[in-house]
Formats: C-alpha cells, sequence, structure tokens
C-alpha cells in the first residue's frame, strides 16, 4: 500500500512527477502549467502535505500564476515558493484584472523564477517597465508579440537577471550590448527574432556579447526585415571586425537575414564540441544586392 512506503521512497516518487525538460536542459514553455502538479498531492493527506512542503527545494515547488488566478490570496496564504508568470492571449488586449495581476507578481522580483508573456503590444507596453532592476531568481525570459508593430518594445537598461538561462524576445529592440547580457553568463538559450532592420547591430557587438556566453547551447538571430547587402557591406568596411569568440557548447545555430552579415559572422565564431555532438545549423538568407 503506498502509505506504507517510507518518506525516502515517496520523494523519489513525487520527484519523477515534475515535468521533463529537454536536451538543453530547459523545461518547455508548454509544459509550464505541469508544475501544479503538486496542488493536489498536498491534498491527499497531511503526512504528504508535510513531506512535500518540507522538501521544496528539492522538488522545484512553485506557485503558477496563469489568467484569472488570484493572485492577491495566492500570494498570501501561500507558502513563500518561487512564482512563475504565463499570460499567453496573443489575440486579445490584457484586461485591467488581469494587469493589476500581472504587476502584483512582478513585485515580488526576488521570487519569479520564470515569466512568459504573448500578448498584443499595447498590453506589454503596459506591462514592461515592471521589468526592471534585480531579477536574483529569473531563470526564463520569454516575450512575444504576435505581429510586427510600430512601436518598438525594449527592456528597461536597469533589468538585470544573473541567473537567467533562456531568453527569447520577439519584435524587440535588440539587448545586445546590455546590462542583462553582460551579466546573464549561464545563458545557454539565446533567441532574437524579428529584429528591426534600423537596429541592424555590427557583428562586432554580437561577438562581444557572446564572447560573455561560454554555456550557450543555442543562438537563434532573426532579422525577418532585412536591410539591404549593400547597406551591412558598407557598415563592416567603415568598422572591420576585430573580435573572435569561442562557444564550447554551441550545438545549434539559426540564423535569418542578409548573407553578407552571415559570411562575416561565422568566420570569427569557433565551437569546438566534443567529437559525436555536431552543430545543427540553419540558414534562411535574404540574398539582396541593393
Amino acid at each position: 500500500m503506498i502509505h506504507g512506503l517510507d518518506d525516502d521512497s515517496l520523494l523519489r516518487i513525487f520527484y519523477l512527477c515534475r515535468p521533463g525538460i529537454d536536451i538543453f536542459g530547459i523545461i518547455p514553455w508548454e509544459d509550464w502549467v505541469y508544475e501544479r502538479w503538486w496542488y493536489y498531492l498536498v491534498k491527499v493527506c497531511q503526512r504528504w502535505r508535510l513531506l512535500i512542503l518540507g522538501s521544496a527545494s528539492h522538488l522545484g515547488l512553485c506557485l503558477v500564476f496563469t489568467r484569472g488566478t488570484p493572485v492577491a490570496d495566492m500570494l498570501v496564504h501561500s507558502p513563500p515558493l518561487p512564482l512563475i508568470i504565463i499570460h499567453d492571449e496573443k489575440h486579445h488586449n490584457l484586461t485591467a484584472e488581469d494587469e493589476e495581476r500581472i504587476l502584483l507578481t512582478l513585485h515580488r522580483r526576488d521570487r519569479v523564477r520564470r515569466i512568459y508573456l504573448e500578448m498584443p503590444v499595447p498590453s506589454l507596453q503596459k506591462l514592461i517597465p515592471a521589468i526592471d532592476g534585480h531579477f536574483p531568481m529569473l531563470e526564463y525570459l520569454l516575450i512575444v508579440t504576435p505581429t510586427v508593430h510600430d512601436a518598438r518594445l525594449a527592456l528597461p537598461s536597469t533589468f538585470e537577471a544573473p541567473q537567467l538561462r533562456l531568453l527569447n524576445l520577439k519584435h524587440f529592440t535588440t539587448p545586445i550590448g546590455s546590462p542583462l547580457l553582460s551579466t546573464a553568463s549561464g545563458l545557454v538559450a539565446l533567441t532574437l527574432k524579428s529584429v528591426d532592420p534600423s537596429a541592424y547591430f555590427h557583428p562586432n557587438h554580437l561577438l562581444q556579447a557572446l564572447s560573455l556566453l561560454p554555456q550557450l547551447d543555442k543562438l537563434d538571430i532573426c532579422f525577418f526585415s532585412p536591410a539591404p547587402s549593400r547597406e551591412i557591406k558598407m557598415q563592416l568596411l567603415r568598422v572591420p571586425l576585430v573580435t573572435h569568440t569561442t562557444l564550447p557548447n554551441l550545438r545549434v545555430f539559426e540564423f535569418w537575414g542578409v548573407s553578407s552579415y552571415l559570411e562575416a559572422l561565422l568566420p570569427n565564431m569557433t565551437a569546438p564540441l566534443p567529437s559525436g555532438k555536431p552543430l545543427i545549423c540553419f540558414f534562411m538568407l535574404f540574398l539582396l544586392f541593393s
């Protein structure tokens, strides 16, 4: 009978209930809602409740806040566990109630572990200013807008997350050169998509930023609205490449943009993976000559 098991055996079973990780050691955001796996188990009996809550760090317990979650009540009546914020409303503007809930959670900077926000630009503009200052526990940050918008979104310059492992921004001004990347040396996956053509950062700046990320496993840079190749070549002539970077753990590299940019970038990147671990590359090149 399960109630005859000792505490160590129960803990091993509970540990296996947690969401799985991908090849990069990252929990896919689609599985974050399953971080509520322990909610029902603590209601089985007092022994299970005390055992699970007493092993919160070992089991990686988190509180999950999604649309409609009674945030204020949970923050008052729940243990001071790490927080996960999920709001996926790509086709709907933020309601006043949801805005209040998300801001209330973001203000607990010392407890926020993961953030996933996907919503229209006007809604994001209300929330992004709250992602500022020091987030000592934040590991995953994904912010996505469903469509390109005239407004350029940017993270606050004061935002820091030294424990960050995954950064995924879509339709954002690039954070290359910002304090965020210079302090997140443990970053494993970096995705910057739909970078505005007027913000094409020089390959030197990208290489310098990458040199501070020795743990990087996956790099995804996408300029969906490419600048003309001639403009990129002139930029490279004015400021020649002087930086070379080595990424010992890089396994996946995806690039969307003009060929001249990639041609300048690749000779200055080295990814000396151990034998048996090939580098997977995917390039979508815009062959523009004017």
